[in-house]
């Protein structure tokens, strides 16, 4: 499945694209947006509600008292991802610099309707059942996520019947299983003979390949130019992120950020504003499309793989594990090391209640939780790579020259 959609994902994404044809901007012919005060008294009562709802200290919100100031605002301002005036079609909304603050005056970065937009057609296609629609909306907002490309139909069917219909179900050759509820109320699993697969695979595999492209752009057409690398080492990183060593200064203690492996200063002022944030604190910057932002640093690390790893921040320890609840398990810095030195492997016992002939039971599930794991893949003498196996090398494989 995976090498046919990656033979036709670029040519399903760029079937109607013609690179040699011009492709003018969509005109907006509707009236022009004018703020009233009736309007502003209802988006003024729209986000005290969002921020009650959200908990949030709503006291020094923006309030009708401020309907000239955003009025002349409104005039010189344009939507920020077509660079137009507003219309009645491209309404204003303020946007948040800080989704954790409320909606107060100083903490919002204008008018920007987009977000908004998409927001409301994607929940409404939601409603519709329109996944298509749906799903367009999430990637125009730049939200799409690796989820998107899983397959998460359901390719079994469980009824609610009483005693006779349950019965009735054993006759059908797509009966699978029962389970007693009550003295007339069975729950009956039965197995559809059709399935629907909407995902679609090949947009995901071009989101992936546009995520690896601008990671891939970034460290080696960055990276590599402004950092001396002998300095750096990779330990673990996902779609989205990277966890770097760095050997700086160590009297300058560990947030020191790549100031002190810097190879060419030149290169690095000239290009460093379109990665890294300009402004101190500000997150508006860090928000820029296709920047980065320096999330946590700290002075010890330890990374069995991505989104499991150990991480030592000031004098916070932090462990993350996939799918494991730590509040139940307790994991600590030692069992990580002697998986690294002795192959040792961490158990966990997962709690969950079940009911099972009118009895309601405590069901204890364990699992492994931290155990050995290859993420190198085998080279051969061509340059080929082979996925890791248990007991084979490189010598192992025949290449057909």
């Amino acid at each position: 499945m995976a090498a046919c959609a990656d033979a036709i994902k670029y040519a399903l994404a760029y079937k109607d694209f013609d690179i040699s044809k011009y492709y003018p901007p969509y005109i907006d012919n509707s009236y022009k947006f004018v703020l009233y005060p009736s309007y502003w008294k209802y988006k003024v009562e729209g986000y005290r509600f969002q921020d009650q709802i959200k908990k949030r200290d709503y006291s020094n919100n923006v309030s009708i008292d401020d309907f000239e100031y955003f009025k002349q605002l409104l005039e010189s301002s344009v939507c920020a991802i077509c660079g137009d005036k507003f219309t009645v079609n491209n309404k204003p909304t303020l946007d948040r610099i800080n989704n954790n603050m409320p909606h107060t005056k100083d903490n919002h970065e204008g008018f920007n309707p987009f977000v908004k937009k998409f927001i409301g057609k994607r929940i409404q296609a939601k409603i519709e059942g329109n996944k298509g629609l749906e799903q367009f909306c999430k990637i125009t907002m730049n939200s799409s996520q690796g989820s998107d490309g899983m397959n998460t139909e359901k390719y079994t069917d469980i009824k609610i019947l009483d005693k006779k219909e349950a019965l009735k179900s054993h006759l059908s050759n797509t009966f699978m299983d029962e389970q007693q509820l009550s003295d007339n109320a069975y729950a009956v699993q039965m197995n559809p003979e059709t399935c629907i697969c909407k995902t679609p695979i090949q947009e995901a595999y071009f989101v992936l390949d546009n995520a690896k492209y601008h990671y891939v752009n970034f460290i080696y057409n960055f990276m590599h130019k402004a950092f001396d690398m002998s300095k750096l080492h990779f330990v673990e990183g996902d779609t989205d992120s990277a966890y770097w060593a760095v050997s700086g200064s160590a009297d300058a203690g560990y947030q020191q950020q790549f100031n002190y492996v810097i190879k060419d200063k030149q290169f690095y002022d000239d290009n460093a504003k379109y990665y890294f944030p300009t402004l101190e604190n500000d997150l508006l910057d860090e928000k820029k499309i296709l920047g980065l932002a320096i999330e946590n640093e700290g002075t010890e690390m330890i990374a069995l793989a991505p989104k499991n790893y150990y991480i030592k921040i000031g004098e916070k320890e932090k462990i993350k594990l996939k799918g494991v609840n730590q509040k139940t398990t307790k994991i600590s810095k030692q069992n990580i090391v002697d998986n690294i030195n002795s192959g040792t492997i961490t158990k966990a016992t997962n709690m969950r209640l079940g009911q099972k002939n009118y009895i309601m039971l405590k069901i204890a599930t364990q699992k492994n939780v931290i155990t050995g794991i290859h993420t190198k893949a085998i080279v051969l003498k061509d340059q080929s790579c082979c996925p890791y196996i248990f007991g084979l090398k490189a010598s192992d494989y025949i290449i057909d020259e």
